[in-house]
Parts: structure tokens; C-alpha cells; sequence
């Protein structure tokens, strides 16, 4: 290429001698001199496209990945020998021992913990569409070991680990030991050093999008019942049935906690309808008690339109744990009327706490030896049963003995 400019610079200065036909010919010194510059114009030309060349972004470094084995050998190693303490999740952060725990890289949006071992899983949130998961050892002083990162767009989550593994899916929980990432109707749970597990949920139910318990320590994972079409008669015909269900008239179906290792299922009381909250439009006052609305919207929240809780969400009456008894469940069923301990193995059920007119709201703890406790508000008093599990016990006693 560069000869054929060569060529073209001695035609073009030919022809510029052709032209000024008036002009003498060239000297031989005049021509050693044209040559001299031909030269040196193809090699500036050679200079710049080496140039251009040297200035090209340099190919990107390989990512030097973390192996699944490395990772869990960081996990082991930040595991330390003293004993679990009280773990509970505050605003923006946890109270591990009492002491606050907060992540500089963001707000901390979710936490699973088994309290038992002390393994924490929190997800932290880092971007518009974007978390990071951490593991944490609440029986340690060391820094977390981050997990991976998920991102969030218009096709769903996909969760990527730091030793390169990728998962897709509808949503992503925490656990206790990874992270889970669910469809409609399956889960992948993802733990460090492991292979990426599989769980397929039972048809007409879906993976409940919040989950209060820990399925890395229990197995257990809450899945909803899937919404049915309300039309004519028979959306007359539900709707008189979920009315039934909410005020606890009739049993509800609409939660199930699943085992993922043997497809145990036990039934919760609790119906779907009873997660929502409704927001008036166009509302006159009509006197300091009653404002007249045209029309209400109803839609799923955690939380009231006044930032309080929305106490009928399935995420504040379904807890569930891992206990030196092995995994229990804390609920709050038959409408809102009981608070009753449910031995998650054997499916079986003892009513704590009850109330006609309902049970306000209730809050659940565990204790780092396991002991279960539950603080519930009834009316204008406060009842407390500080050890959950004995009053299991005591109530299988008494139905025993009543048989």
C-alpha cells in the first residue's frame, strides 16, 4: 500500500513538472532531493500507523476467578470458636451480641441467620438494581466474605458468585449458607463449595416471594397457594370463602411450608387475600371518624399506607427456625385468632395463645441456646410465653392426657 502512495507522490510531482512546462527540467540534484522527500513522506506515514497502533486499548485482563473450594475455605476460616449470640435485624443493620453491625458499602436489606450456628447471610444494597451478599459468623470478629452480586432488570434476577457461577430466576433470598434463587415453580439454592440444588414446588403454588425463616438451617421453604380467576358465581362463591377464611370461620390453604429434602408439606392457616392493603380514592370527610371514598385500590404490601405494619402479610405471621428440638414454625392462624407452635417434622400443633376478637400483632425471638419467645399484644394487654417450645411440650401433655 504504501509503494502505491510512493508512486503517486512521484506521478503527482511529475505532473507538476509537466505542467509548469515553462520551468527548466529538474537537476539530478533537484531529483535526489524530490526522492529524499518522496522517502521521507512514506515514512511519517509509516510512523503514524504504527503510532495509531500502539495507541489501541490493550486487550482486557482475564478476571482471575475465586474456586468454589477457596471460597469455602474463606467461610470456614472466619468461623470462629466462640458461642452463638442473640442475632436480630434492626433498621439499616443487625444487633449481633447487642452490638450493631452495619455494612459501609450500603443499607443492609435482608438478612437469614440460624442463631444456633451463627451463620448470617445478609444482602446489602449497592445500586439502583443491584445487591451484594455477605457471609457473616456471628461466633467472630472477622470481616464478611462477600458471596456475589445480583442484578434486577425487566427479565428477572440473575445472581452471579464470585467464583464465576451464574443464576437466574424470578427473585433471590437469602440463607443462611447462600443464597436461593426462585422461580414460579422451582428454587436453586446456591452454597459455597457446593453444588447448586435443585427443588420443584407442587403444582397450583408458587415460592412465596418473602420468607421470614431460614431454609438454610431448617429445609424448609414457604410457598403460596397461586391466585385463582374471581368471575361471576363462583368469584361470588370465593369471595364469601375468603371472607370466611380471614375472619378464621373456615380454613384456609393458602400457605404450605415445604421440606426441599423429603416433599413434606405442612398446611398453614392462612389465607392469600389477607396480604393486602386498600387505598381509598377521591375521599370526603364526612365527620372525624368516616371519610366517603368513590372507589379503593387494593394491592400486596408489608406495610400499611401509614408505614405501619399490614399485620395480615403472611411475612409477619409465618416464622419458622432450626431449635435444639429440631425445626419449628411460629404462626399466627385462623384468621388472626391464634398463635399456635408447630412441630414442622411430625406436623403437629399446639395453640399458645388465642384470642376471639384477634390478635394484634406478635413478634418472635430466639435465644443463642434456642429458646423460643413470643411477645404478642391482645387487645390492651401483653402476653409473653418465654419459652415456646415447653409450652409445645406442655400442650401435647395435656391433649395426651385429654385422650
Amino acid at each position: 500500500m504504501f509503494k502505491f502512495r510512493g508512486l503517486v507522490a512521484v506521478v503527482s510531482l511529475g505532473l507538476i513538472g509537466g505542467c509548469a512546462s515553462s520551468q527548466p527540467p529538474m537537476t539530478a540534484e533537484q531529483q535526489a532531493m524530490a526522492q529524499e522527500m518522496q522517502k521521507a513522506f512514506i515514512a511519517r506515514m509509516q510512523a503514524g500507523t504504527q503510532n495509531r497502533a500502539a495507541r489501541q486499548e490493550p486487550a482486557p485482563a482475564p478476571v482471575n476467578l475465586m474456586s468454589e473450594q477457596e471460597l469455602g475455605d474463606k467461610i470456614a476460616a472466619l468461623k470462629g470458636e466462640a458461642e452463638p449470640v442473640e442475632i436480630r435485624r434492626v433498621r439499616d443493620g443487625l444487633m449481633i451480641g447487642g452490638k450493631p453491625h452495619l455494612d459501609p458499602e450500603g443499607e443492609i436489606t435482608g438478612v437469614a441467620a440460624d442463631t444456633l450456628s451463627g451463620d448470617i447471610v445478609y444482602a446489602l444494597k449497592s445500586g439502583r438494581n443491584e445487591l451484594i451478599f455477605k457471609y457473616l459468623s456471628s461466633t467472630s470478629n472477622g470481616d464478611p466474605v462477600t458471596l456475589g452480586r445480583a442484578t434486577r432488570d425487566s427479565s428477572g434476577v440473575s445472581f452471579t458468585s464470585v467464583t464465576g457461577k451464574k443464576l437466574a430466576g424470578d427473585n433471590i433470598i437469602g440463607s443462611s449458607r447462600g443464597v436461593l434463587v426462585t422461580r414460579s415453580s422451582s428454587v436453586f439454592h446456591y452454597v459455597p463449595g457446593q453444588s447448586v440444588d435443585t427443588l420443584m414446588v407442587p403444582e397450583n403454588y408458587h415460592v412465596a416471594p418473602s420468607q421470614k425463616g431460614d431454609f438454610g438451617s431448617t429445609g424448609y421453604l414457604l410457598i403460596e397457594k397461586n391466585e385463582e380467576t374471581k368471575e361471576g358465581l363462583k368469584g361470588l362463591t370465593n369471595l364469601v370463602g375468603s371472607l370466611g377464611e380471614t375472619v378464621g370461620l373456615s380454613e384456609a390453604d393458602g400457605y404450605m411450608l415445604l421440606n426441599a429434602e423429603t416433599g413434606k408439606l405442612v398446611k398453614l392457616d392462612i389465607s392469600t387475600d389477607d396480604k393486602d392493603v386498600s387505598v381509598g380514592r377521591d375521599c370526603k370527610r364526612q365527620n372525624d371518624f368516616v371519610n366517603k371514598c368513590s372507589s379503593f385500590d387494593s394491592y400486596e404490601s408489608l406495610y400499611a399506607p401509614d408505614g405501619s405494619r399490614n399485620r395480615g402479610h403472611y411475612f409477619w405471621r409465618v416464622d419458622w427456625m432450626q431449635t435444639p428440638e429440631g425445626p419449628f414454625a411460629v404462626v399466627q392462624e385462623s384468621g388472626s385468632r391464634k398463635i399456635n407452635v408447630i412441630n414442622l417434622d411430625e406436623d403437629k400443633r399446639v395453640t399458645v395463645l388465642e384470642r376471639t376478637l384477634g390478635i394484634a400483632e406478635h413478634n418472635v425471638t430466639q435465644t443463642p441456646g434456642g429458646t423460643v419467645r413470643i411477645e404478642a399484644q391482645l387487645g390492651f394487654s401483653k402476653k409473653v410465653v418465654d419459652d415456646a417450645l415447653q409450652a409445645y411440650k406442655d400442650g401435647m401433655t395435656t391433649l395426651a392426657t385429654a385422650n
